[in-house]
């Protein structure tokens, strides 16, 4: 009786599948307007970008591809009309030949307050994060606020130059034609950054080999990709976006798959099984006589799978895995007890979006490691970081990763997976201790301890890449008068209006420390590559040091329950030094004698050591 059902229930499928597709099928209707606009213009003018990868751009025939274009072509599957792309125009001639109705189709265009003076929208096909991106020989940028008064390019016409142009006006931008340039110009050091779409970012660097450059933080902005329209054709907006509503889940996942990575498995086609149902019925014999064992296998499998998914699902920490191109594929429910995500959210989702800024700058240096290894031939096992993570509430949590790639048979990296642990208590008690060890409890200010490891790092910076450096050493001139007339808890306060006056003078690579007393030193990192340049420098910062440490202070004086301020006036004598190597113990030595130079000269002066 089992075997019966068992065969009625596959040529049921097999002979009536056929009708449950048709009825699924969708219609298209248009208006008896758009009919009209459709019969009047036969061909419609589509205007595309020509270097826009991995969205749209011409390849090395003279074609045009990309994500953009798959869309249209689905399109013209669907309603059967044809698409004529523009070519030889510039991004910025498009845009222009689009307002003005030559074109009716812009395609990869983000809506912006401006554009929509112009244009209408189509829904987004695609979300993406706005990146930025250095070449990672300076401090982690984090947010477009660190990018003021600073050298930015962008692509001429983009919106990213629209929306930095409004919201940053004092970011200085360099336009350029592509992406690739733009990235170019950040590899060579001539500008600080860029800003744009993270995965024609990361198409970019693969295709042009610009392995140094990193993902240095992310802004505010999404980069929606969308159709436009002039608005002198409402019509072919409202026939488009029918058309799009007509391409399938699976149709758009296929051409997420082919462009940016993503690996999504499909099902097979009802009409192919409908097609070889001959070949399928001359085997349903040999299945008859496998399905009782079969169903003992699926019921053993299932046993398993229930006790692995407790397992997985009952543990605190959260076990993930990902394609090669880290998109998520499986995560545990523990995510949501960890950052308030529910599985649902995460996966089909790059890992970046998982992470602060700070969080993928780490991950970014984890996998060029991994990368330059495996092309070592040197093949990598676990890792374990530490990384910040996103919560949905807007709140950051630490965890520790455990990751491992998987191969294949040849050895080739086809995914990861690992464990994440939750830390954040454990990485601020860190913190603490550390602060304690590293840092000036009254100043905030590096101690003599730390100031000793920095001085290292920038001797040996100093001569890799051969440029020159400098050390102040610096007291306050009448500080014990000070101490002596109201207190130390008064000197303390001078102490810490001091620390802040000096750290707003120098940049944020350089290091100011209390070496002790009333007694600080200066670092000041990766100058120019000439002592003249550097010396010039150097005394253009020690004079602003001078300047504003001799300003007078307002010092508040605490008796008993009254409160009073004391008006003070002290000024410094600050030893220079520059250098592009030797011993930190000598060169604070040096700088110390050359301190002392500059009191015998009378104080509140400067003195270079000879």
């Amino acid at each position: 009786m089992k075997y019966i059902r068992f065969y009625s229930l596959i040529f049921m499928f097999l002979f009536l599948g056929h009708f449950a597709f048709a009825d699924n099928f969708k219609t298209f209707e248009l208006t008896q307007e758009e009919k009209k606009w459709l019969s009047s213009h036969p061909t419609i003018r589509v205007g595309m970008d020509s270097a826009y990868a991995p969205y749209e751009w011409l390849d090395k025939e003279g074609n045009y591809v990309g994500m953009a274009v798959d869309y249209l072509h689905l399109v013209e599957q669907k309603i059967g009309i044809r698409f004529e792309i523009v070519k030889d125009k510039s991004w910025v001639e498009i845009l222009e030949m689009a307002k003005k109705g030559e074109i009716h189709i812009v395609t990869s265009i983000v809506q912006t307050p401006e554009r929509l003076k112009y244009f209408l929208f189509s829904t987004p096909y695609r979300n993406t994060q706005t990146m930025i991106v250095d070449n990672g020989r300076g401090e982690f940028i984090g947010d477009l606020k660190r990018l003021a008064f600073k050298k930015v390019t962008v692509e001429k016409g983009y919106f990213i130059q629209e929306v930095l142009e409004t919201h940053y006006p004092n970011i200085e931008l360099v336009l350029v034609n592509t992406t690739s340039q733009a990235l170019q110009l950040v590899e060579d050091g001539k500008v600080d950054a860029y800003v744009g779409d993270m995965s024609a970012i990361d198409y970019a660097i693969k295709e042009d080999d610009l392995r140094e450059l990193r993902f240095s933080g992310q802004t505010e902005f999404a980069s929606e990709h969308r159709f436009a329209f002039p608005k002198a054709h409402p019509e072919i907006a409202s026939i488009i976006n029918k058309a799009m509503g007509l391409i399938s889940e699976e149709e758009s996942n296929a051409i997420f798959n082919r462009w940016i990575g993503m690996r999504i498995q499909q099902g097979v086609k009802v009409e192919t099984i409908v097609k070889y149902s001959g070949a399928i019925f001359g085997l349903l014999l040999i299945f008859g006589y496998m399905y009782y064992r079969l169903q003992r296998e699926i019921t053993q499998r299932k046993a398993a799978e229930t006790y692995y998914r407790q397992l997985t699902e009952d543990v605190l920490d959260v076990i993930w895995r990902t394609d090669k191109d880290f998109y998520m594929t499986y995560i545990s429910p523990s995510d949501e007890r960890l950052r308030g995500y529910k599985a649902e959210e995460v996966l089909g989702h790059h890992v970046f979006e998982m992470f602060t800024s700070e969080g993928v700058v780490v991950l970014m240096e984890q996998m060029k490691k991994r990368r330059e290894l495996e092309e070592q031939g040197i093949q990598t096992d676990f890792e374990r970081f530490q990384i910040q993570h996103r919560c949905k509430d807007g709140s950051m949590k630490w965890g520790e990763v455990l990751s491992k790639p998987e191969r294949n048979a040849k050895g080739e990296i086809i995914g990861y997976h690992g464990i994440t642990r939750e830390i954040t208590e454990q990485k601020q008690m860190q913190d603490q201790v550390q602060q304690l060890a590293f840092y000036d409890v009254l100043t905030k200010l590096p101690n003599r301890l730390l100031l000793k490891e920095r001085l290292q790092h920038a001797i040996v910076r100093s001569r890799r890449e051969k440029h020159y450096s400098a050390l102040m050493f610096f007291d306050l001139d009448n500080f014990k008068s000070l101490n002596d007339t109201y207190g130390h808890s008064v000197g303390d306060v001078l102490l810490h209006q001091v620390a802040q006056r000096v750290k707003e003078c120098i940049r944020e690579i350089d290091t100011v420390a209390r070496f002790g007393g009333d007694e600080f030193v200066v670092i000041l990192s990766s100058l120019h590559n000439t002592k003249e340049a550097s010396k010039q420098y150097a005394y253009s910062v020690a004079e602003k040091i001078r300047l504003v440490l001799s300003a007078h202070y307002l010092l508040s004086i605490q008796k008993g329950d009254e409160e009073s301020t004391v008006e003070h006036y002290c000024s410094a004598s600050i030893g220079v030094l520059v250098f592009d190597d030797g011993n930190e113990d000598d060169l604070l030595k040096h700088a110390d004698a050359a301190m002392y130079k500059a009191k015998e000269a009378g104080k509140n002066t400067i003195h270079f050591y000879d």
